[in-house]
């Protein structure tokens, strides 16, 4: 997909629909990803809409964040995990979820073969969580160890 011009049609819905629906039109833009599309809309100079957030989903995010992190997206429709963290982040919140004994199970028998991969394993974390948390443990990935191979 590297290098593949942009065509008139994409970029219509591109310049129609960024400005009204912001990352979100890569919905309508098959084959695009998050970043290419946030590129193009810069490079066009084409801004997204104010990310607006009401008193009842501050209400949510303040109650369910600090347990759930960015989990709590499920709760907020028609937000991504990146508005709920950054909304988060400037409300000063904290994702205070605590490692439980079974994740810590869960990293110390999978992290070893699977590195940052193991988040899939886990419900909530991310794969830097989950690198971080290892580390903390002591755990090291013999999977970051294994020569990458040449494309």
């Amino acid at each position: 997909m590297a290098g593949r011009l942009w065509t008139d049609e994409e970029l219509a819905i591109l310049t129609e629909g960024y400005p009204k629906e912001g990352i979100r039109v890569m919905e309508r833009l098959p084959g695009r990803t998050r970043s290419m599309v946030a590129q193009k809309a810069r490079s066009l100079d084409l801004s997204a809409p104010k990310d607006e957030w009401n008193t009842e989903e501050l209400a949510i995010l303040k109650k369910w964040y600090p347990s759930e992190g960015s989990e709590v997206v499920a709760r907020l429709p028609g937000k991504t995990r990146h508005a709920v963290r950054a909304q988060a982040q400037r409300a000063g919140l904290a994702n205070k979820a605590r490692w439980s004994e079974a994740e810590d199970e869960i990293i110390r028998m999978w992290y070893p073969t699977e590195g940052p991969e193991a988040a899939g394993r886990l419900r909530g974390r991310t794969r830097e969580s989950v690198r971080i948390h290892a580390q903390k443990l002591g755990i090291s990935c013999e999977y970051s160890k294994r020569p990458r191979r040449s494309e």
